[in-house]
């Protein structure tokens, strides 16, 4: 007995020793948690009631000083981790039991003549026992639930997916919304031809875990750890998010941790509800909060990476079509509600969408694709194609949202503000309308940005929602995902579209391609989001083994700026300024109550003082940020490119090339880059061009017009130069290259 003590307390005693060997050896190493939606290839069961649960309605207050709930929305006793639902839908509360469970969905066993619940198979009715309640075909049925999930048969053929599937008005114990999810998952998975179990992750997932562990080994070794955690978990394949994060810290040691999303476009709800808020109410219920510093990145939108990665995505698309002729390039995003609904009681949805970032984001990133597009295809510059980007409507410049060709996908048309709102946001189908049918337009691009991969909502959702053919299930399995088709308005209003003919359409139909996600350009996508995460890292004063010497440093505020400058040596006068918050408290402080609310709608608000969504960046002061976070910027040299490669030089340079980092941090108010330049080399500002460096092509791109800030300035006196930027990297200033 007392030998089994002390191999016990050896074995504990060993395990304290490697716990705490852990700690020491990780304490100052950077631990990088890669995240996204993780959806299987295949189906799920578990992973869809898993993520329905999880994104959707989350998490319940259960006291009105709960710890842990800081972060949670609505007010107690309705109060919650998510809000996207009712509250009395996502919970069961008193007073309110029909809400959350009315009815049920079972699928129907002819042979046995017994209807079997589709969340539990346990719970079942007789055939006799179901004729006494209402019930309905789930295909059929309207619009399913939540506005935007669709329960209608298979557009392609009108064939049922769910032909046994029923609807049962008799409350049953379980919650509503749950078993809908259930079914509605099932019919898209029926659609897509994934009927199958789950053999693992999505084939893009997979790749994306090499790619991005293989550069974190040869850029900064065993000081970063990366992980992969999803949304919800792949039993055998994937885990959740919070799980690994809590691994990581309470088993590593790890105290410095980077949350990464591959998104395009920052949004609230991803990255601060499903990622941060996931994360830190695991920690903190497991006491780790205090103990480890989380930092985030949001996005891989607007950057040099993912601009280029998208013209070689596109470019193949363009090459269908005439040489000369217009061609009208619709950009297509996923799209949150503005501005939302009420929050208040029971019955309200507190989900704060009027404070979403998203919005802003988004047509930040849509402008900076535009330059890319306008420089390398445009016959204004020397491009093959007459690209157009407008509508003929709208309000403000060529580059105002109500003027572009610019489309949410995600949600119907009525979720982002009223029929008759000048300032409504647009979906696909608002932009197909207005350009085949207002305006004749001839030649159309689909150009998704904000999805990875060809996934369900590239493939399905966003096309039933706004009206586009969907790929045949033959193509699917063939990893064909874009498609092609002829379309035209008819006299009375409604539309006419014309499958297997491509763009051989006839007269009178307009021609439009939808394109592909990035499958087919995947490691071009995953060298821009490496350099996103390395500038993450970076946050916490890691450099990438590249010949880094910072030469300045300093703090940028979120609400104040900063300013860092170079004050001594060969570099003297290399400056990074960044604006000050230009509108304190925007968009914290909105309000569903203080939105706007047309005068038509149910519940209007048309005070002069009522918040409206954004139109147009004029100015520094139109966005409503200008730094994401405080983080410490840096100005310095780099020395190479990648490990062991030699950075490049500008051809035509006229100053040294010069690192500002944290690398690829991102700002929405542009910020400014001072750099010192050879000034006898020119004789005006006409005549010199402010680059940056583009880790995918290996050479520097211009530096484009950025919304709202100014063309590029001269300090003689101080022989420098000045310029606009919303992403930090490597730059240079060299004489302008005269067009192709």
């Amino acid at each position: 007995m007392i030998k089994i003590v002390k191999i016990i307390l050896l074995i504990a005693a060993l395990w304290l020793i490697t716990l705490f060997s852990f700690r020491v050896i990780n304490n100052e190493k950077v631990a990088v948690v890669v995240t996204d939606w993780g959806q299987p290839e295949g189906f799920s069961e578990s992973y869809y009631q898993g993520i329905a649960q999880r994104s959707r309605i989350g998490v319940q207050s259960l006291s009105k000083n709960q710890n842990c709930t800081e972060n949670f929305v609505g007010e107690y006793p309705y109060r919650s981790s998510m809000g996207s639902y009712p509250h009395v839908s996502s919970f069961l509360t008193e007073g309110f039991e029909e809400y959350y469970d009315n009815s049920g969905m079972y699928r129907f066993e002819a042979n046995k003549e017994i209807y079997i619940n589709v969340l539990d198979e346990t719970v079942t009715l007789t055939k006799q026992d179901a004729e006494q309640y209402e019930r309905i075909k789930v295909t059929g049925s309207g619009d399913g639930y939540g506005r935007r999930n669709i329960l209608t048969v298979d557009p392609r053929n009108g064939v049922d997916p769910l032909p046994n599937y029923y609807k049962i008005f008799a409350p049953n114990g379980i919650q509503d919304v749950r078993e809908q999810d259930v079914v509605f998952y099932r019919r898209i998975n029926k659609l897509l031809g994934a009927e199958k179990d789950t053999t693992g992750m999505h084939p893009m997932t997979d790749f994306m875990e090499n790619y991005l562990t293989e550069f974190m080994n040869a850029y900064f070794g065993n000081q970063v750890k990366i992980r992969f955690g999803m949304y919800e978990k792949n039993s055998g394949y994937s885990a959740r998010h919070d799980d690994v994060a809590w691994a990581m810290a309470r088993w590593g040691g790890f105290k410095n941790m980077l949350l990464t999303r591959e998104t395009t476009d920052h949004n609230f709800y991803a990255n601060h509800f499903m990622t941060r808020n996931k994360v830190s109410y695991k920690l903190c219920n497991s006491g780790l909060d205090n103990r480890v510093d989380l930092k985030q990145i949001r996005q891989v939108g607007r950057t040099p990476e993912y601009n280029l990665m998208l013209l070689r995505n596109m470019e193949r698309y363009l090459n269908d079509f005439p040489v000369n002729e217009e061609i009208s390039l619709l950009y297509a995003t996923y799209g949150l509600p503005w501005p939302g609904r009420d929050p208040q009681g029971p019955l309200g949805a507190p989900h704060p969408w009027i404070k979403e970032v998203y919005h802003e984001n988004a047509f930040n990133n849509y402008l900076s694709f535009k330059r890319y597009v306008e420089a390398y295809y445009d016959q204004k510059n020397g491009g093959r194609w007459n690209i157009n980007f407008n509508r003929s409507d709208g309000i403000g410049s060529k580059d105002s949202r109500t003027r572009s060709l610019y489309g949410y996908s995600r949600f119907p048309s009525s979720i982002f503000g009223h029929p008759e709102n000048e300032l409504r946001f647009e979906t696909i189908r608002d932009q197909l309308q207005q350009a085949i049918k207002n305006e004749g337009k001839k030649n159309i691009i689909i150009v998704p940005s904000h999805w990875y991969y060809n996934g369900q909502d590239t493939s399905l959702k966003i096309r039933e929602l706004n009206m586009l053919p969907l790929n045949t299930i033959e193509e699917m399995n063939q990893g064909i995902f874009d498609i092609s088709w002829c379309e035209k308005y008819e006299n009375d209003g409604s539309l006419t579209q014309l499958l297997d003919q491509g763009l051989n359409c006839p007269d009178g139909y307009s021609r439009i391609t939808l394109m592909e996600t990035f499958d087919e350009v995947r490691e071009d996508f995953n060298m821009g989001y490496a350099q996103r995460i390395r500038g993450g890292i970076e946050q916490f004063g890691l450099l990438p083994d590249l010949g880094i010497e910072v030469l300045a440093n300093g703090p940028v505020s979120y609400l104040n700026g900063g300013v860092i400058e170079i004050i001594n040596g060969k570099l003297k006068g290399a400056k990074l300024s960044v604006r000050k918050d230009p509108h304190p408290g925007a968009p914290e402080s909105y309000t569903y109550e203080s939105s706007y609310r047309h005068e038509n709608s149910r519940n209007p608000n048309t005070e002069a003082n009522a918040i409206r969504p954004f139109n147009e960046f004029k100015t520094y002061d139109d966005h409503l940020v200008s730094a994401w976070f405080d983080f410490n910027a840096m100005i310095g040299t780099q020395k190479m490119s990648r490990p062991k490669k030699i950075m490049p030089k500008l051809p035509n340079a006229i100053s040294d090339s010069i690192y500002f980092g944290p690398y690829r941090t991102l700002f929405n108010s542009p910020a400014t880059i001072t750099i010192p330049i050879a000034i006898n080399e020119f004789s005006s500002s006409n005549q010199i061009q402010a680059y940056i460096f583009n880790d995918l092509s290996q050479t520097f791109d211009p530096i484009f017009s950025t919304p709202g800030g100014q063309d590029i300035t001269i300090n003689i006196d101080k022989k420098t130069a000045s310029f606009d930027t919303q992403v930090l990297g490597i730059f240079a200033i060299g004489i302008k290259k005269l067009p192709k």
